[in-house]
């Protein structure tokens, strides 16, 4: 593609071909471990995102990737074992990956409050 002849146009040629490439394939887990970093607000223990913490996640996280057939992802659990990172994080690759509405449901106002401000904001931040 020809941009002219002036002083930037080689590197605006450049970025925009570079903006034409595929997203690198890549997991909600794999997203996870290389952008993911837990805020001290939203987690006990501070710093990047570790697969390797809470390995039985990765297959959840797995199934909620693009390049994985289900269409349905269902995660029976006990309490306090990571689920809503697992979500989150499968949030924070879709705010980065794939811009759009996403809506989280909880079953009460109070909740849904909670959630966005103590889990979604530090993700964002």
């Amino acid at each position: 593609m020809n941009f002219g002849n002036f002083e930037g146009a080689e590197d605006i040629a450049v970025a925009w071909a570079r903006g034409l490439a595929p997203d690198p394939a890549q997991t909600v887990a794999e997203w996870a471990d290389r952008h993911r970093i837990l805020s001290s607000r939203a987690a006990s223990e501070a710093g990047p995102y570790r697969t390797s913490r809470t390995p039985y996640l990765k297959a959840i996280m797995e199934a909620l990737s693009p390049n994985n057939p289900a269409q349905r992802v269902v995660f029976m659990k006990s309490a306090q074992v990571g689920a809503t990172e697992a979500g989150n994080n499968w949030i924070g690759f879709c705010i980065h990956r794939a811009p759009g509405p996403i809506l989280a449901v909880q079953p009460t106002t109070d909740l849904a409050k909670r959630l966005s401000q103590q889990r979604i904001e530090p993700l964002i931040e």
